[in-house]
């Protein structure tokens, strides 16, 4: 049976009506019959009802009987009778009614609501939403549709603005304003009665709240109220706890919450975790958006061996600053009877014109502060800190850098120079085919340790060059030509040599060919390129042996460095060099795409003279009598899209043997199947073997895992275990490492973490732990092949 329509043009009100005839039905009285009806149902505050059938009466109610829907804007209702009062602007839905608003579809027996004020009510409704992707990726696509007013495209923009910059924590502290991942999905509950309180709000009485599928209904947010706000994609609830399986696992009595995974003010789900040095540990966060670039987080974090310690960080972003200031303080320690804290404080300012400024400060209570109560390796691994101001300017020639700088060291071991200040300049023009280059620095060096042994003093540095380059499309060569000069005034020396100067003249001749072919394996067509290079360096010899080294260290040999001028970092040692560096690289592209299939490198360095400049002039092993460096070599290799390899090899050719191996192999299929192989070597140092994957055991299940194991020291460094569960609408990961310490012994950590659809994480989040470990790790949230993808198609 063909429909028939109501148009209603609210302002001025006109009724008319399209009857289509079919047999045995006759027109109304009220209205006139017409094949169709030529009015633009467009038109701004229109209404428009279908139905089996139509009526109207006295020109101020409509009925549709029979498949009947009434629309207005962005909203339709449906249902088995419709009734609508122009005069009061009521709509009365009854039999199989259902509201469809924005992304949200709300169905229910009845249906009472004034349809341009969005206020009514439906009782024993269900809802259905769709969830959209966050504000990060809806910018792109939202700003330019003229169907989102502006409002929306403002917020849409502000929050994706912020997120930018807000999206992740840093420092020591375990909580961040948005922590969980997300897809596509549904989001779906019921209610004794839906409440609509205007546009965009809504309010379910008695209800629950779940992102699980129909059928499966693993967990819900139960409420006795739950507010949802459409404009700003966020809901709160209050007398609400979270059922998991049958079994309530958190109550609240007031609880907020996103649709799309967007910042929000509230309170965030606690974290669970337990570690060997501080027992077992709760945190709740209280996270707070202040504005689209500003935020905060508060927390509470309880250690059952150590007390109970105060967390806090702010974060903010302007056009033309930025910041993020941490602080966490445990008032009195159980174990150690002290207060101890961490403050962590960073601010970069742009001042106009080029310049710049900014600082970072990081303090502790105490040397162990990181071992005992942090899990991160990344953390416990550090035994300086910065404490530093910059200032910084750039142009098109010249840049400039001051910063003052201390360090709090944890280790009493490595006390690296304070610098009050270090000043640099360097600039770089081009004239024609000449550039001139200035590399200047001023630095006050002070002793950062309890000592006067150590020599301090001020170091000076001025290094002006000139290089002309030849350039063609089958090489080039390029030569250079500076004087380096270094003075420096001192203190603190047992000689009483309070200065120190050094002028060296220094030349390099940098060169380069370029060759390549096209052949074909396997009806596959390649390019093969070779390039050889080389590079001559002539510094004279200078005794340096009077001159403190501040900052200096001996480089490594790799492909960087085989072609620098200076093998010492910093300015207080600059080698003697007649030499000559040769490398040979060969690559080969695979033609269609562009990609590297496989890169082979092999250089060394000659010497035409002895080393006559070392760091320790007293140490005489440190001084080289070879006519030739190391060889190194590497290959890097993807043969097929799914395996990668990168080895690096340093050999010496004195002594036939090897001096450093590093190999690394990473098999990766596809997203959610990861495996991580590599071995490093150095001589008198470092024998390390590590593997990590990621891997589905079976339908939702992955295991993950990672071992370091030293072969020096025979035993393991790091490991993690751990296993990860999806089952679409939530996902759980269960994780234990175990970690050694540069300031402590070993830490053991537990981390276990149930996501609930996006909506809600209880217990610690461990994917920054996971990441770090395992290269090439997927959350299986956004494995797009993941068994239980279907929920969200």
């Amino acid at each position: 049976m063909l429909k028939s329509r109501f148009l209603a043009a609210i302002s001025p009100i006109v009724f008319a009506y399209a009857l289509q005839s079919h047999a045995n039905e006759t027109a109304l009285p009220e209205v006139a019959q017409s094949e169709s009806l030529p009015i633009n149902e467009q038109e701004a505050g229109g209404i428009v009802i279908d139905g089996d059938k139509l009526e109207l009466h006295l020109d101020r109610k409509m009925r549709a009987i029979g498949n009947a829907a009434i629309h207005q804007g962005d909203q339709s209702a449906y249902g088995d009778v419709i009734e609508y009062n122009v005069q009061n602007d009521e709509l009365h839905v009854t039999g199989n009614a259902r509201i469809e608003v924005g992304n949200a579809k709300i169905s229910g027996p009845e249906l009472r609501m004034r349809l341009s004020e969005s206020i009514g009510e439906m009782r024993d409704a269900s809802i259905i939403m769709q969830k959209q992707p966050s504000a990060s990726n809806q910018l792109d696509n939202t700003t330019s549709t003229s169907q989102v007013d502006s409002k929306q495209n403002q917020y849409i923009e502000n929050q994706s603005r912020a997120s930018a910059f807000l999206d992740d924590s840093t420092g020591t502290n375990n909580f961040s304003g948005n922590q969980l991942s997300s897809r596509p999905s549904t989001v779906r509950g019921n209610a004794e009665a839906i409440y609509f309180d205007g546009e965009d709000r809504k309010r379910m009485v008695d209800a629950r709240y779940t992102t699980c599928p129909a059928g499966t209904d693993d967990w819900y947010i139960k409420a006795s109220e739950i507010t949802l706000n459409d404009y700003t994609s966020s809901g709160s609830a209050k007398n609400a706890y979270i059922e998991f399986k049958g079994v309530p696992l958190i109550y609240t009595p007031w609880i907020d919450f996103s649709f799309n995974n967007q910042r929000k003010s509230g309170l965030l789900a606690p974290t669970i975790g337990s570690t060997s040095r501080s027992g077992f540990e709760v945190l709740t966060p209280f996270y707070w958006n202040i504005a689209p670039n500003m935020d905060a987080t508060l927390a509470v974090r309880a250690l059952s061996k150590r007390g109970v310690q105060l967390q806090g960080e702010f974060r903010y972003l302007e056009e033309n600053f930025s910041g993020t200031n941490s602080v966490e303080y445990l008032p009195t320690d159980s174990l150690s009877n002290e207060t101890r804290y961490f403050a962590n404080l960073k601010h970069q300012h742009q001042v106009g014109n080029g310049w710049s400024a900014g600082y970072s400060f990081e303090k502790v209570s105490d040397n162990e502060y990181f071992s005992e109560l942090s899990t991160r390796i990344v953390t416990t691994s550090r035994i300086n800190l910065p404490q530093q101001f910059n200032v910084d300017y750039a142009d098109d020639t010249w840049r400039f850098n001051a910063i003052a700088q201390k360090f709090q060291t944890l280790d009493n071991l490595s006390y690296p120079y304070e610098r009050l200040p270090q000043m640099t300049l360097v600039g770089d023009k081009y004239y024609g085919d000449v550039n001139l280059n200035l590399y200047s620095q001023l630095v006050a060096f002070d002793n950062n340790q309890d000592s006067s042994t150590r020599p301090t003093g001020t170091r000076v540095t001025v290094y002006p060059s000139v290089t002309v380059p030849f350039t063609q499309s089958y090489g080039y060569i390029t030569p250079k030509f500076g004087i380096h000069h270094t003075s420096y005034n001192l203190d603190n020396l047992t000689a009483n040599q309070d200065s120190q100067q050094r002028t060296l003249p220094i030349f390099s001749l940098d060169s380069g060919l370029y060759f390549d072919r096209d052949f074909h394996i396997a009806n596959r067509a390649y390019s093969q390129t070779i390039e050889p290079r080389l590079f001559y360096v002539y510094i004279p010899d200078r005794n340096q042996s009077k001159i403190p080294v501040f900052d200096s260290s001996l480089t490594d040999t790799n492909f960087s460095t085989l072609f620098m001028e200076n093998q010492f970092t910093g300015n207080d040692r600059i080698n003697d060099a007649n030499q000559l560096s040769f490398a040979l690289t060969t690559r080969f592209i695979e033609s269609s795409s562009g990609t590297e299939r496989l890169s082979a490198s092999i250089g060394q360095r000659y010497y035409f003279s002895d080393q006559e400049v070392a760091l320790d002039y007293n140490n005489l092993s440190s001084f080289r009598r070879s006519n030739s460096s190391d060889v190194i070599a590497g290959i890097t290799g993807q043969l097929k899209n799914s395996w990668r390899i990168d080895t690096f090899w340093q050999y010496n050719t004195d002594d036939s043997s090897a001096v450093r191996t590093t190999m690394t192999g990473r098999y990766n299929p596809e997203p959610g199947k990861t495996l991580n192989l590599s071995y490093s070597y150095r001589k008198d140092l470092l024998d390390q073997f590590n593997i990590s994957s990621q891997w589905p055991l079976s339908k939702g299940w992955y295991g993950i895992g990672r071992v370091n194991y030293s072969l020096r020291e025979k035993s393991i460094i790091e490991t993690l275990a751990g296993l990860e569960y999806d089952a679409g609408c939530w996902q759980a990961r269960g994780v234990v490492q175990r970690v050694s310490t540069a300031t402590a012994d070993a830490n053991y950590a537990f981390f276990f973490q149930l996501e609930l659809g996006g909506l809600a994480s209880i217990g610690a989040n461990p994917l920054s732990v996971i990441k770090r470990n395992i290269p090439g790790y997927v959350s299986s949230s956004f494995i797009p092949d993941n068994p239980q993808q279907s929920y969200y198609e």
